[in-house]
């Protein structure tokens, strides 16, 4: 996956030493940990370790849980700390290559003849394409959607460029299957916008830009 803004922030944190630290500390712990836990195994003040926790809180890689046990003062139960799932990606220009592997795989195991896997593909991506667009945040906002899957779009009059492949790498694999995926993704993220009334996808082939185009419906 691509570096998007979230991620670069996040990544930035982390070359932090002491942030970094606390970070490797709590994905290395068998539970979750207290302030006060932290601080003695990393033989750090208070002040500064609540500090950096809170800017790995506010990024999502560590998160608050309460200890059930209630070992605060006069009862109330004290703030533990552990690393979250979350997985960071640093690539420039943006890449969704597990994007593309989970409708591929998807598509492996819906594929039936005598459909071939192109077909199972594109039915696939269409169908993950109007997923990603009605759970984006701004549903209503194409510009912001495909911006947000790191197509960095742009206008040419009326049309919408898409001046990055998110599967750049794998484009040079297979042409014609990657191509295909993504314009399927495409035509989802139309449909599931309800944009097709304003944009017609299609495949414009360009070793620069991503194959996709988006043009003024008829």
């Amino acid at each position: 996956m691509g570096a998007m803004p979230g991620d670069l922030e996040a990544l930035g944190l982390l070359s932090e030493p002491q942030r970094a630290r606390i970070y490797a500390f709590l994905a290395g712990a068998a539970r979750a940990c207290t302030r006060q836990e932290i601080c003695q195994a990393l033989d750090m003040g208070r002040t500064l370790a609540a500090f950096h926790l809170d800017k790995l809180e506010q990024t999502g890689l560590v998160e608050v849980v309460a200890d059930a046990a209630g070992t605060g003062r006069r009862g109330r139960p004290a703030q533990r700390y552990r690393a979250t799932a979350r997985e960071l990606s640093a690539s420039v220009p943006p890449r969704r290559y597990e994007l593309l592997a989970e409708i591929l795989l998807q598509a492996a195991l819906e594929h039936r003849p005598p459909e071939s896997f192109a077909q199972a593909a594109t039915r696939v991506a269409v169908r993950r394409g109007r997923q990603l667009a009605a759970g984006h945040p701004a549903p209503d906002t194409l510009w912001e959607l495909l911006g947000s899957l790191g197509y960095e779009p742009a206008a040419d009059g009326g049309t919408v460029l898409l001046t990055n492949c998110p599967f750049q790498r794998m484009r040079a694999v297979n042409t014609d299957l990657v191509c295909s995926v993504n314009l399927a993704l495409a035509h989802g993220y139309l449909d599931g916008l309800d944009a097709t009334g304003q944009f017609t996808a299609r495949l414009r082939p360009c070793p620069d830009n991503c194959c996709v185009i988006m043009e003024p419906a008829a």
